[in-house]
């Protein structure tokens, strides 16, 4: 019994340092981002979204999947690390010299003029990324979130004043570049000024076999699901340009901020957590229909409710300057509403060891994004936002699938916990924008505007759960508050 309490008290104290670093984080990185977005052209804000595009998949390849592989391996030796570590540090050094190298032939193919400095200032970046991620892995490990959550809030903050002030001063596209520099820089300064594990001389290849398979088979389906879900940002920028990736690249990044509240939050702590009741599976069940449901009760009304606000949330963030973005926002946060309960399944997989799974469900996205994607072309961002939505919602029942019968679980389990919330969500949505549409109300002031659909949206959604599952979603306030207690 105390080993249970044990494990109750560490895993509620990580969730709320995960929680706060994720949720201050990622809210001090939007006020940096709309200050940018605000002072910063759509011409320089595209630029510096395309060379962060090939920053991204550098640092991606680099890490190898080891973070989670070594996050999850039993009985881990601090000499288990070294070679992993050393290898992505030569790789991600190597990937980054020759990005540097191929910077110009990299912007010509790329159609994106000027990008080639940019480029190798981003490239430069990656191997610290690498060396971050290391010791951040080893610091979920041993559940220290706490650390890690004062880590990301110093980073963001030192990044946000030194991007804000080369913008101030006229620096432009460098201002993004110098941003993400220093707040990567701070990230590896606060991690290894104290770190939880030292690389050394000590190399144990013995275990290396069954880190590189794991950690192969979790890079596998990362990289094609970069190139899934990063698909669309290529798209735009080869069909539409620049300026248009930049209006993407702001239009997404509420949907992305919020599914990384949640992802991040519960992931991380999840798959430290989960790992370690792996082989219980009554206990796996349960603490899974209850993730999903408090997802699908609390997290999805957050996304469908902004994706029934974005003219307004959009004109009060970003200004006229990013006038059409609410038209990409709208799809992207209603797909957002029923990620943010999906997310769930790859922690639950990846504890119960079967990244195979996950890579044939990245597989399976691939087919089902990625030739609409590239042979149906529509008129618009907006309009490809559409598709691009539409195609990933289609691997929705499949991730579904797959988890419920890795967890010995049937449908019927989720149709009142996850799927009445879900279409109550649904339900809000089309009454605001049945009203916006055909009520007739004209031209509003924007903060009553603001005011009167959030009324009509939250109305209709209390309404709807109140009558169909109300003793759920008590049972779900009653856990989140019991566990706030604890």
């Amino acid at each position: 019994m105390n080993d249970m309490s044990n494990f109750r008290r560490r895993a509620v104290s990580a969730l709320f340092w995960s929680l706060f670093q994720n949720w201050g984080g990622r809210a001090l990185s939007m006020v940096v981002f709309v200050l940018l977005a605000r002072l910063l052209a759509p011409a320089q804000f595209g630029i510096a979204s395309s060379a962060f595009l090939v920053m991204s998949m550098l640092s991606l390849v680099a890490e190898f999947g080891y973070g989670d592989a070594l996050i999850q391996k039993q009985g881990l030796k601090d000499q288990d690390v070294n070679i992993p570590f050393y290898a992505s540090m030569i790789l991600s050094t190597a990937l980054a010299g020759i990005a540097a190298v191929m910077s110009k032939d990299i912007a010509h193919l790329m159609n994106v003029e000027g990008m080639a400095p940019y480029l190798i200032g981003t490239a430069a970046i990656c191997p610290f990324l690498t060396l971050a991620s290391f010791q951040d892995a080893m610091y979920r490990r041993h559940v220290q979130f706490r650390a890690l959550a004062m880590r990301t809030l110093a980073a963001i903050i030192i990044g946000g004043v030194a991007g804000i002030a080369m913008a101030l001063m006229g620096f432009g596209t460098w201002a993004l570049i110098g941003q993400f520099a220093a707040q990567t820089l701070t990230s590896v300064i606060w991690l290894w000024a104290k770190p939880v594990w030292k690389p050394n001389a000590d190399l144990n290849w013995g275990t290396l076999t069954g880190l590189s398979k794991f950690g192969f088979n979790v890079v596998g389906q990362r990289l094609i699901d970069f190139f899934t879900l990063r698909s669309i940002d290529f798209v735009v920028l080869l069909v539409y340009g620049p300026a248009s990736l930049a209006l993407f690249t702001v239009s997404s990044r509420l949907y992305q901020l919020l599914l990384q509240l949640l992802q991040s939050s519960i992931s991380s702590v999840g798959l430290t957590m989960l790992s370690k009741v792996a082989d219980d599976k009554v206990r796996l069940q349960r603490l899974y229909l209850r993730s999903s449901s408090i997802g699908a009760f609390f997290g999805t009304p957050i996304f469908c409710g902004l994706a029934a606000l974005a003219p307004e949330v959009n004109h009060i963030m970003f200004g006229q300057k990013w006038a059409g973005a609410e038209d990409v926002m709208v799809p992207l946060l209603l797909m957002g509403g029923i990620h943010c309960v999906q997310f769930v399944n790859a922690s639950y997989l990846t504890a119960l060891g079967r990244p195979q799974a996950l890579l044939w469900l990245v597989i399976l996205k691939a087919v089902l994004v990625l030739p609409p994607l590239y042979f149906i072309r529509m008129d618009s961002v907006a309009g490809t936002s559409m598709l691009y939505c539409a195609s990933l919602v289609c691997l929705t029942p499949f991730s579904f699938g797959v988890a419920l019968n890795a967890l010995s679980l049937n449908w019927k389990a989720m149709v009142r916990p996850v799927c009445v919330p879900m279409l109550a969500c649904g339900a809000a949505f089309f009454a605001v924008y049945a009203i916006r549409t055909w009520g007739g109300l004209g031209e509003l002031n924007i903060v009553f505007s603001l005011l009167l659909f959030g009324a009509i949206f939250t109305a209709t959604y209390a309404v709807s759960v109140a009558i169909l599952a109300f003793d759920i979603g008590r049972e779900n306030v009653l856990f989140l508050r019991n566990a706030v207690r604890r």
